[in-house]
């Protein structure tokens, strides 16, 4: 049944050759007419082409009243490639930052966000929020550089004034690595499909989205290959012998690898687990995003170049260049192997100069 279109009244009128022809108005608006491109269309309410012209003239008034303001550039990146082809999740936070962008700025006309003085409020307001959240508060202010940068590229701005801020929050996890005492704590407590998702992130490196979405399809036995939702970039790696070991043993009782009784894993429940588990196995602190970083630094330790490590993980290698300077001096093990290096280097130079010709020479004059 066909639901009337509220405002939406028809006039019918009599051609001068005869003909009878319906028009059609919207209340506040005025005649509704095809848009461009529909005009050889059926134009009829509940037509695709009725409808497009129908949802334009419901936005106009709006589309009026945000002409030339923020708001006007934030309507235009939410229509945007660039918003289109983020990731789900990633969607969902920009639409919540974009909102509280726009309930404070979005009547703002372009010329204010022009001023450089307009960096002072953008500022305050992160630092207003920041009371309650810092994390959270350096988060809204970068969707708002992108959204500005977004509209200065298409020359709708000249300047950004929301670059490079120096963030509120600052997480230093450059000693949360999961050491080898940690890992066999977890490994001791954890039932079998937190165990699973435990080996698959330490033998990966991939975020947790990613292996909770894994498919079984993504594994052919000796290779797992992905697509990350974040950065879009393709992983193709061989599994380790353990890792393979584990896989093969896993029942196939649903899409993805991951499983709770037969079912995929709700984030949610996992994350519930997942603490559970840790505060079980009691290394609270330890988060599972720093199996990221303990997987870098494993693969470093077993000699791994920062190029093979940045193809495993996904990074870039200025990237992994700059993980390694946090995480790998926090390892016994690092610094254990670097004062062995120096030791046999220090006992092979004072084997080279015992064995010198010179040496032979001095000893023989003395013994005469």
């Amino acid at each position: 049944m066909r639901v009337p279109l509220r405002g939406v009244y028809a006039s019918r009128k009599k051609l001068a050759d005869g003909t009878r022809r319906t028009y059609y108005f919207l209340r506040g608006f005025g005649a509704l007419k095809p848009q461009d491109g529909d005009e050889a269309a059926e134009f009829a309410p509940g037509t695709p082409a009725f409808m497009r012209a129908y949802h334009a003239a419901i936005q106009a008034p709006r589309i009026a009243r945000t002409h030339g303001t923020l708001q006007a550039i934030i309507d235009g990146y939410q229509r945007s490639p660039q918003y289109l082809k983020l990731a789900p999740r990633t969607k969902r936070d920009y639409d919540a930052a974009l909102l509280r962008i726009g309930e404070r700025f979005g009547d703002h006309p372009l010329a204010v966000i022009e001023d450089p003085k307009i960096r002072v409020r953008f500022l305050q307001w992160r630092d207003d929020r920041a009371k309650t959240s810092a994390r959270q508060a350096d988060a809204l202010l970068g969707v708002l550089r992108i959204v500005i940068e977004w509209g200065r590229d298409r020359g709708l701005l000249m300047h950004n004034h929301a670059t490079r801020p120096k963030k509120v929050y600052k997480a230093d996890r450059a000693d949360k690595l999961w050491l080898p005492p940690d890992i066999a704590a977890l490994r001791e407590v954890a039932e079998p499909e937190i165990r699973l998702a435990f080996e698959l992130a330490l033998g990966t490196g991939q975020r947790k989205g990613d292996l909770l979405e894994l498919p079984w399809t993504a594994y052919d036995g000796q290779r797992i290959r992905l697509r990350q939702a974040k950065r879009k970039r393709m992983i193709d790696m061989p599994v380790t012998q353990s890792l393979k070991a584990l896989l093969d043993a896993q029942p196939r009782t649903a899409k993805t690898i991951l499983t709770r009784n037969g079912k995929p894993w709700g984030k949610v429940n996992f994350d519930h687990r997942w603490r559970e588990t840790v505060v079980k196995a009691g290394r609270d602190g330890l988060h599972f995003h720093d199996l990221r970083g303990t997987a870098c630094t494993i693969l470093a330790q077993a000699g791994a170049t920062p190029s093979e490590i940045a193809a495993m993980l996904g990074w870039t290698v200025s990237t992994v260049a700059r993980m390694l300077d946090l995480y790998q001096a926090m390892t016994a093990s690092l610094s254990d192997s670097a004062v062995a290096k120096l030791e046999a280097r220090n006992a092979q130079l004072r084997n080279e100069v015992r064995n010198t010709p010179e040496a032979h020479t001095e000893k023989g004059e003395e013994s005469e």
